[in-house]
């Protein structure tokens, strides 16, 4: 089967699974990946003869909850309710299965364990990288959760890719309050709130600013002018029409009062499908501490 002929069918395969974007990149080094000794800068060091690297990206602009803004109920993200906290990895196995049926070889990308897929997703032609160091599509913003295959199979690769249209605009940079895009286009993991609200030392920093923050932090993404019209209005596909029947439940779960009481069976029962990887003591240290702040604005308001 000829090259065109087969990214084709893949990219068929891939609407039909509900994929809102795809594309495919040479599987080459990339060199300018910044941890060096890390396999992921060679597709090739996971699959000696890989030739492509497939780029799948799902819309999650609408895996919300309105309640959010309110300091009573725990907010997360769009990511951590849409089961991809860890990548895109199931959705992809009809596609890693065609492949196989067709004799190549196809290995999933896990955790990032494989490639670096904002910069995989950027060779691919889906976008280009933020400031906030995010990928940022023109049609779908920061909104899509990534997943990744390398496979031995020779598809039609993208040549061109996304120019950056960041330009002058720092508003992510200056909308993170800690300071954790003091340079544009690195994320400096250790200061990133997302990342500190799943360690065990929750500096107090962090709680000074977190509000009702609980696993999650999007504070970057809120200021991105990307993002504004799916702020305002998110895109209908499968997964945000999907999410819509789930809001009001999972707006009563997280209703605090309530998420306070829930305990680590519970946790496990209810929010462990969203594979976050986010033990239980910590997930209840950011509820008790969002439930004390949730209470000192209700005296404020209340005087």
């Amino acid at each position: 089967m000829g090259k065109d002929l087969l990214s084709e069918q893949i990219i068929n395969l891939s609407d039909s699974i509900g994929i809102d974007a795809l594309g495919f990149a040479e599987a080459s080094e990339f060199s300018d990946y910044a941890l060096r000794n890390s396999k992921r800068r060679d597709p090739k060091l996971s699959l000696p003869n890989a030739k492509t690297i497939i780029v799948a990206g799902i819309y999650i602009g609408g895996v919300t909850l309105p309640a959010w803004t309110n300091p009573s109920y725990g907010r997360t993200s769009r990511l951590y309710l849409s089961e991809f906290f860890l990548d895109v990895v199931k959705p992809l196995e009809p596609i890693i299965d065609f492949l196989k049926n067709e004799g190549y070889q196809a290995i999933v990308c896990e955790s990032g364990s494989i490639l670096p897929l904002k910069l995989a997703a950027v060779r691919a032609g889906l976008g280009w990288q933020g400031k906030h160091s995010l990928l940022i599509s023109k049609k779908y913003g920061t909104f899509l959760a990534l997943g990744g295959i390398t496979t031995n199979a020779d598809l039609e690769h993208n040549t061109k890719e996304e120019s950056n249209r960041c330009h002058n605009c720092d508003k992510c940079q200056k909308a993170c309050p800690l300071a954790a895009l003091d340079q544009p286009y690195v994320l400096n993991v250790k200061k990133c709130m997302s990342y500190l609200l799943q360690i065990e030392n929750l500096p107090k920093k962090v709680q000074i600013v977190m509000e009702n923050r609980i696993g999650d932090c999007e504070i970057c993404q809120q200021a991105c002018p990307w993002n504004k019209n799916h702020l305002d209005n998110h895109l209908v596909t499968n997964m945000t029409e999907s999410f819509q029947k789930k809001i009001e439940d999972w707006e009563n779960f997280f209703y605090l009062p309530d998420l306070v009481e829930l305990s680590e069976k519970g946790y496990r029962e209810i929010l462990g499908h969203l594979n976050t990887g986010i033990p239980y003591n910590i997930f209840h240290r950011n509820v008790l501490i969002a439930m004390k702040k949730a209470k000192k604005v209700r005296k404020m308001t209340n005087k």
